[in-house]
């Protein structure tokens, strides 16, 4: 009796005990290998590719991470350097975003999401995706249960990043080449407001607080704070100081609420206190063209996605130090974690 009394202590105890923390994983885009990389921070290693489809780029993982939504599309791959009048037809069949299964590491199915998907928000119920379609200047609203019919709205030229405040009622859109980002109703997709910004705004990020919307503007070489609340230019911050090479791309907001902005051909990464709307400091050669950042699980590791030497390059983000790099071949764009 006393040993059946004993072992069901036990039984009860590992009952009760907390599940383990999930692994940490980095999901790299690899837009040109038409695969997503999934990285193990701890032994900096790739553990898997993932094949979603076409040109991933934007990527989000569920609320709880058991599945990771993947922007992938037809569009044949411009940019500089490139006659875009001899690119291929665009392929429509093959837009869209694709739903992953982790457990499994196969796409259950692909939410129909405009032309052209390239990054979108999550609603913070975790619901709808707000998807940019830049080659029809509009933005889409998808059900990620494929419930509903998808909406969609007229924002402007090139739309690109993506932002949902944290009430879930406004949407911010950056349309890099009509130099302004849109507000918008989120539940409505009505038009509320559009904030000019001169020099190509491309990448959004909502700030944890829910108060400031971030915008990073490519070619003025600027990071941009909007009102979340009414969509006010608050102020601008000079990151370039007459260096034309550093171009805003992705963002990250650190645990104290500081931002890392990956600056494209410079090859570096500028933290940045918003609070006081002032470069911190300058981390230098993070690799070639960083696009993407992001943080690690415990917010010790910065990771940045360089696409023309394909790898991802991992740095200590207290003390700036480059730790290392992890190759993943097929053009490193961005991260989901």
């Amino acid at each position: 009796m006393i040993k059946r009394s004993a072992a069901l202590a036990v039984l009860l105890l590992a009952s009760c005990s907390p599940a383990p923390a999930p692994r940490d994983r980095l999901y790299v885009s690899l837009e040109h290998g038409d695969a997503v990389a999934v990285i193990d921070p701890a032994s900096r290693t790739v553990v898997q590719r993932l094949t979603p489809g076409k040109r991933p780029r934007g990527m989000m993982l569920s609320p709880d991470h058991a599945k990771l939504y993947v922007a992938v599309s037809g569009s044949p791959i411009g940019g500089p350097g490139v006659d875009e009048d001899k690119l291929p037809p665009a392929d429509h069949r093959a837009d869209g975003i694709a739903v992953v299964d982790l457990s499994s590491g196969k796409v259950e199915r692909v939410l129909a999401a405009g032309s052209d998907p390239e990054t979108f928000a999550m609603s913070p119920d975790g619901r709808t995706l707000f998807v940019s379609n830049e080659d029809t200047g509009s933005v889409s609203a998808v059900a990620v249960d494929g419930g509903r019919a998808t909406q969609t709205s007229r924002v402007g030229d090139e739309p690109e990043g993506v932002a949902v405040t944290s009430d879930g009622a406004r949407l911010f859109v950056a349309c890099e080449a009509s130099n302004l980002v849109a507000m918008l109703d989120a539940r409505t997709l009505q038009p509320m407001k559009t904030i000019p910004i001169a020099g190509r705004p491309r990448t959004l990020l909502a700030s944890r607080d829910g108060a400031t919307i971030f915008a990073a503007v490519e070619t003025a070489g600027q990071l941009a704070f909007i009102s979340s609340v009414d969509g006010k230019l608050l102020g601008l911050l000079d990151l370039a100081k007459g260096d034309k090479s550093i171009r805003p791309m992705g963002m990250v907001e650190g645990p104290d609420g500081h931002l890392f902005v990956a600056t494209g051909r410079a090859g570096s990464v500028i933290e940045v206190d918003p609070a006081r709307r002032a470069i911190v400091r300058t981390i230098s050669g993070v690799g070639a063209r960083p696009w993407g950042v992001a943080l690690t699980q415990d917010q010790r590791l910065l990771v940045t996605a360089n696409g023309p030497s394909d790898d991802v390059t991992f740095v200590d983000r207290t003390t700036g130090k480059l730790l290392g790099k992890v190759g993943a071949k097929g053009s490193p764009w961005g991260f989901a974690r």
